[in-house]
């Protein structure tokens, strides 16, 4: 949770914060741009979603990747509060954002989860529609 809270302050200063996290705070979509974004549209009720948890906390510990998640049913129906409590029970120990996605990346809702969004240079250079490990995605951000 410290690195969380540092992150957030490095992020935030100089900046307009337009990304509300569901954790507290905001950070900008301006100074994500100085990083990889690898943006998880997650979901509890999705098995493969729990298994990839531990492999975005520890893409989210390299210093140019910045993993972001969004609770699929975030889109219509999950308050803030109970993404707060799964977050707490899946150990996830990147950002999760409040702010919908399309606001910020102009995506469309994904047809199903996990879909995982690698952003540089705050447009969407790829998108992965399957399960991913540990390898596939330190491959698709390039570390």
């Amino acid at each position: 949770m410290r690195l969380i809270t540092i992150l957030l302050l490095l992020l935030t200063s100089c900046s307009r914060t337009d990304i509300d996290i569901t954790q507290g705070g905001a950070i900008s979509s301006e100074k994500l741009s100085e990083k990889t974004v690898v943006l998880n549209i997650w979901a509890d009720w999705c098995p493969p979603c729990i298994v990839e948890m531990p492999y975005f906390n520890k893409l989210d510990e390299q210093e140019d990747v910045v993993v972001i998640g969004f609770h699929f049913d975030q889109f219509d129906v999950l308050d803030s509060e109970e993404v707060n409590r799964l977050i707490n029970k899946f150990d996830m120990q990147f950002l999760n954002m409040e702010t919908d996605p399309r606001e910020i990346w102009g995506m469309e809702i994904p047809v199903h989860v996990p879909t995982t969004y690698i952003i540089k240079n705050n447009e969407i250079v790829e998108t992965l529609i399957t399960p991913q490990t540990y390898e596939s995605l330190a491959e698709a951000v390039k570390i």
